[in-house]
């Protein structure tokens, strides 16, 4: 959702046009994420790595913001510039790339490790085929994702006879004396 919402923004064509508030409705639900939050996927290196289609656009990026000053700029900045940029240099929507989000959990990362001649997307489908498949508990045993379930082993309460040493020794073994 929040890339919906940067993208309706850059691309509304209007130049004084505000960065989108977060707004929730009356269930606390969000209908508007905010953009500009510390944690949000948008980044600086995100708003420039989606031009690169755009070869004028891209090597202008390039010559400013190829180095370590871009971490420096606030976001609020650097939204309001990328806007003026996609308007001055007439980029379009369908003009960007787009980077699909990368499956970011632990079986991927397994079986990622187990079979790394396997690309990237087919580790997606087979991610998805296991945690739709009905043996999916079964499969996250076996790889180790899963602990199985300890089974508690009822013991029966011996009963201990006290016996002395000398009376032990007797029963059990012969005793010659010397």
């Amino acid at each position: 959702m929040p890339f919906k919402t940067y993208y309706n923004w850059l691309f509304d064509g209007h130049k004084d046009s505000q960065i989108p508030a977060p707004r929730t409705d009356d269930n606390g639900k969000e209908i508007v994420p905010d953009i500009l939050k510390y944690n949000s996927p948008i980044t600086n290196q995100y708003v420039i790595s989606v031009f690169l289609r755009n070869l004028h656009l891209n090597k202008y990026l390039d010559e400013y913001f190829n180095n370590i000053n871009l971490y420096s700029i606030p976001r609020d900045e650097m939204l309001r510039f990328i806007k003026r940029c996609v308007l001055e240099f007439r980029v379009g929507r369908y003009d960007t790339i787009y980077y699909r989000r990368k499956y970011n959990d632990r079986l991927y990362e397994i079986i990622e490790k187990r079979f790394p001649y396997i690309k990237s997307f087919e580790v997606e489908y087979i991610c998805n085929m296991i945690n739709k498949s009905d043996q999916k508990s079964s499969i996250y045993k076996s790889l180790g994702l899963e602990a199985p379930k300890k089974q508690k082993i009822k013991t029966k309460k011996i009963k201990v006879i006290k016996k002395s040493l000398k009376d032990f020794l007797a029963e059990n073994f012969s005793i010659m004396e010397i």
